[in-house]
């Protein structure tokens, strides 16, 4: 006898394997571990874009921290229009997480800058959510940015 398929206990040995796997993959993927390490790159984008458009615009552009959950981007204290979006630069942060800084100025040059002076030390901004923290740090005179889980 020749027969093709697959018996039960074959199917059954599979489903228990699947079954592991799920069991260790699925707390890995918490909206709060995976939220925090998200919104830390776009906080780091959002740096980056400000400081892009200070040089294309040159004008001085402020990152402004809005604790607890929100940053903007404002020019003379009025929230300005994000060319990529052509809506306000205002971002509220989402699921809980918040963030912790100090407001940031980006020259006409796009250096980093706090009442007009360059800044001597690097800036560190602190994303904290309910299980996990990631600090995005803005370097000095440079505006390189990165982000550490």
């Amino acid at each position: 006898m020749n027969s093709r398929g697959f018996t039960l206990i074959e199917l059954v040995m599979v489903l228990v394997i699947l079954s592991i796997l799920a069991a260790f993959a699925l707390p890995r993927m918490a909206t709060t571990d995976t939220t925090v390490g998200a919104q830390a790159d776009r906080l780091a984008r959002d740096l980056r874009h400000a400081q892009a458009m200070a040089m294309n615009q040159g004008r001085t552009l402020n990152f402004d921290i809005q604790a607890p959950a929100s940053y903007r981007v404002t020019s003379s204290g009025t929230t300005v229009t994000d060319p990529a979006t052509m809506g306000a630069f205002q971002i509220t942060l989402d699921n809980g997480v918040t963030v912790a800084g100090t407001d940031t100025d980006f020259d006409s040059l796009g250096r980093p800058a706090s009442a007009g002076t360059l800044l001597a030390a690097p800036r560190i901004f602190t994303l904290s959510g309910t299980s996990r923290t990631a600090t995005v740090t803005l370097s000095a005179v440079t505006g390189f940015v990165s982000v550490s889980p």
